[in-house]
C-alpha cells in the first residue's frame, strides 16, 4: 500500500469512528430518532468494517467470505456493530491515554500544552514496552492504541507476547480471539475458518483462565451464533454477560444481538447448535 493510500485509508477510518461517537451522542441526547440512528449506525459500521479491514490487509483486495444462511447474515449485522463499536472505544481511549511524563490533564512536565501527536504517542507507548518487555499492561495499552489506529496485525503481536509471558491472561486471550474473528474474513476461505477456529479457541480460554471476565462471553456469543449457529450456546453466553454487566459499554448490542438469537431458536428451522 502506497503512503497516500495509507493516509487516506487512515483519514476515512477517523472520520468514521468519529462519526460514530457523535451518533452515538446525538442518539443518547435524543437528537435523532431510533430509526434515523440505525440507519446511520448500520452504514457507518459497514464502512468502517471495511476500512478497517484494508488496512489490516495492507490495503489487499478483500475476498468475499461463503455465503451464510438468512437467519446467520441477520445476526451477522448486530455482530459487526458490536466489534466496531470495540474499535471506536479503542480510539476514544487510545486518544486519552496518559503518557509516561503526562499528567492527570494530559499536559507533560514542563507543562507543555502542545498535544502529542499521534506518531509521539504510539513511540512513547512503545518506548515504554522496550524498558521493560514483561510490563503486561504496558503491552495491553499499545494493543489497544495499535488497534485503534487499525494495525490488528501488530496489535494481535503484542497480545500475542503477553501470552508468552503469562498464557492464561484472561484480556489478551479474549482481546486476540477477537482480533483473530475480526480479520477471519481478510484472506482465502480457508484461512477464514482456520482464524475462527482460533478465535473460538482463545475466547474459550480466557473464560477458563477467568469465568468472570464478562467482555470474554460477549464476543463468544457472536461467533458461537455467527459461525456455528449455537444459538442456544449464544444465548447463554448473552444472558450471563448482560447479568453481570446491564450497564456494560457492549450492553446495548448483547441486548440487540440476544434478541436476534432468541428469535433464531423459536424458528422451527433452528437447529439451536450444541456446547
Amino acid at each position: 500500500m502506497t503512503s497516500p493510500d495509507k493516509f487516506a485509508l487512515e483519514t476515512e477510518r477517523d472520520f468514521l469512528l468519529q462519526s460514530l461517537e457523535n451518533l452515538e451522542s446525538e442518539y443518547s441526547s435524543g437528537g435523532i430518532d431510533e430509526d434515523s440512528y440505525r440507519n446511520l449506525h448500520d452504514d457507518y459500521t459497514a464502512r468502517t468494517a471495511i476500512v478497517l479491514r484494508k488496512l489490516s490487509s495492507d490495503g489487499k483486495e478483500i475476498e468475499a467470505s461463503p455465503p451464510v444462511s438468512s437467519r446467520r447474515r441477520v445476526l451477522t449485522i448486530s455482530a459487526i456493530s458490536a466489534f466496531i463499536v470495540i474499535a471506536a472505544i479503542s480510539l476514544a481511549f487510545a486518544v486519552g491515554i496518559r503518557l509516561p511524563g503526562q499528567s492527570v490533564t494530559g499536559n507533560t512536565e514542563s507543562t507543555s500544552d502542545k498535544k502529542v501527536s499521534s506518531a509521539d504517542r504510539q513511540r512513547r507507548l512503545e518506548a515504554a514496552v522496550v524498558a521493560d518487555p514483561k510490563d503486561i499492561s504496558a503491552r495491553l495499552l499499545l494493543a489497544q492504541y495499535l488497534e485503534a489506529q487499525g494495525d490488528l496485525a501488530l496489535a494481535l503481536e503484542q497480545y500475542d507476547a503477553i501470552l508468552t509471558i503469562d498464557a492464561s491472561n484472561a484480556p489478551a486471550l479474549a482481546q486476540s480471539g477477537r482480533i483473530l474473528y475480526l480479520t477471519a474474513g481478510a484472506g482465502p476461505a480457508v484461512d477464514a475458518a482456520g482464524l475462527v477456529e482460533k478465535s473460538q479457541l482463545r475466547l474459550d480460554a480466557a473464560l477458563l483462565a477467568d469465568p468472570e471476565y464478562s467482555e470474554a462471553r460477549f464476543f463468544r456469543a457472536i461467533v458461537r451464533a455467527n459461525e456455528f449457529a449455537d444459538f442456544s450456546g449464544a444465548q447463554g453466553d448473552l444472558q450471563r454477560y448482560l447479568v453481570t454487566e446491564p450497564n456494560g459499554r457492549f450492553a446495548a448490542q448483547a441486548r440487540q444481538l440476544l434478541t436476534d438469537v432468541t428469535n433464531a431458536l423459536s424458528s422451527p428451522s433452528s437447529s439451536g447448535g450444541g456446547g
